[in-house]
């Protein structure tokens, strides 16, 4: 009986893994496809061999996953671009693709910016406010010269705060305050906003459209599609981790695959299943 019982098990996670695999397979063959897959949005933070976090990607590893994108024919787009095809259907190139980057740090502009021009690459930094011209982050200079090499210079608020831990009341300082900031900074409309940590509401929505801004990112697990909310867009967090690369390849692929395993992740732990959702795998 036992024997039977075991054998049964044995199946049964065979037939998973094979499940597992064919789909995986099936993401990785329509992730060429924009139409059907929708657009990577890609979102990094730092790059540099000095000051590591969580947040931090080693200088070889990003300029591994750039060639990676470069050599299997990704083309960078801007968010306009973006945009366009969002609202009125706009004809992208083969394999779109999106580069963000956040907060604004200083590596963005030593260690990105050379990587991404030698691949002939553009990007998104979305850029605190407040943050221009302090210690570890880029200066005005430095960022005006980033906008003309490459690299759009968009919103990452003013203070950096995360919208929904704080007073209601700091939200148009946060949203539409750091706008007008940065414009004053660089002296060119800024129309599109990354949430600090994707926190983000309906009222939060309302103000980012009021204030002038015509998308805004999260950093929920997804690619962009046409019908997705426009001031809630997915993004694809790539870090360090123990498996950079598979994390990078696997995101970049089998999006609803992540999206589907962070958000059961999340499903078990606000049901009380705490232990459950921290042994799943995630990438």
């Amino acid at each position: 009986m036992l024997l039977v019982v075991c054998k049964r098990i044995l199946y049964v996670i065979i037939a998973c893994i094979a499940v597992l695999f064919i789909t995986l397979g099936s993401m990785y063959c329509l992730s060429s496809n924009y139409k059907i897959y929708g657009v990577p949005v890609l979102n990094y933070h730092q790059v540099n061999d000095k000051y590591h976090s969580a947040l931090t990607l080693d200088v070889a590893e990003f300029t591994k996953q750039m060639e990676y994108l470069h050599k299997e024919g990704y083309h960078t787009i801007s968010l306009d671009d973006l945009y366009a095809y969002i609202t009125e259907g706009k004809e992208l190139p083969e394999k779109p693709i999106v580069i963000t980057f956040d907060d604004g740090y200083i590596d963005n502009y030593e260690d990105v910016l050379p990587i991404l021009q030698s691949y002939n690459m553009q990007a998104t930094i979305f850029m605190i406010s407040d943050a221009i011209n302090t210690d570890r982050f880029v200066s005005a200079n430095q960022l005006q010269f980033m906008n003309a090499h490459g690299f759009t210079v968009e919103s990452h608020t003013n203070h950096h705060r995360m919208l929904t831990f704080v007073d209601p009341s700091t939200w148009v300082d946060e949203i539409k305050g750091g706008k007008d900031t940065l414009e004053g900074f660089m002296g060119k409309p800024i129309k599109y906003l990354a949430y600090p940590g994707g926190f983000n509401n309906a009222e939060i929505q309302r103000i980012t459209s009021e204030s002038g801004f015509k998308m805004a990112f999260t950093v929920t697990p997804g690619t962009v599609k046409p019908s997705d909310n426009l001031y809630a867009l997915p993004r694809l967090a790539i870090f360090q981790g123990d498996t950079p690369y598979l994390s990078f390849w696997l995101r970049l692929h089998c999006a609803p695959f992540i999206a589907y395993t962070w958000q059961l992740r999340d499903t078990l732990r606000d049901n009380g299943f705490t232990t459950l959702a921290n042994l799943m795998l995630l990438f």
